[in-house]
């Protein structure tokens, strides 16, 4: 029993060292996989023009849930407005040299998505507002967290048709 006892002990703990491993990637901008880092330039790009004024809009880190695929796209970042002035000249892009927030500043809720008719969307908010909701965040286009069934399929005419699953 002891054996099996300090085996599994082993066990969690190498669990949880990777899950706080895989989770602290998320907040390292040059860790990231680079068609996430595409997608959140145009997010900083996007709120560097909005936010900050004179101060440099940085990434801190993905929300979940993401999702890049061929015909899918949501990528939900937080940013922070630093302490360092913007440099038009350095573009605004992620700079390792720029991460500490600006005292009583508000995070940055940026979402990238693909919308119904296939074109995509930025949309930058302070978080608050974000949480108190955003229906241009509504024009996103439909996606399953899990894989596609028959039943979570939408019809393309948005009609009821007889005879389908889930269609009632």
């Amino acid at each position: 029993m002891n054996k099996m006892s300090a085996v599994l002990k082993l066990l969690l703990l190498l669990t949880a060292v990777t899950l706080l491993v895989s989770a602290q990637e998320w907040d390292n901008y040059q860790s990231l996989p680079e068609s996430y880092r595409t997608h959140i330039d145009k997010a900083l790009q996007d709120a560097n023009g909005k936010f900050g004024g004179p101060h440099h809009v940085a990434y801190e880190k993905l929300l979940p849930p993401l999702k890049i695929t061929d015909n899918n796209l949501y990528v939900n970042v937080r940013l922070i407005v630093t302490t360092c002035k913007k440099e038009p000249h350095k573009g605004f892009g992620h700079r390792d040299d720029c991460i500490t927030q600006k005292p009583k500043t508000p995070w940055i809720d940026c979402l990238v998505c693909k919308q119904e008719n296939g074109e995509e969307l930025i949309d930058c908010a302070r978080q608050v507002d974000v949480r108190n909701g955003r229906d241009i965040r509504k024009q996103c286009a439909y996606w399953t967290h899990g894989g596609a069934t028959v039943l979570s399929q939408k019809s393309g005419n948005n009609k009821q048709e007889l005879g389908c699953l889930g269609c009632v």
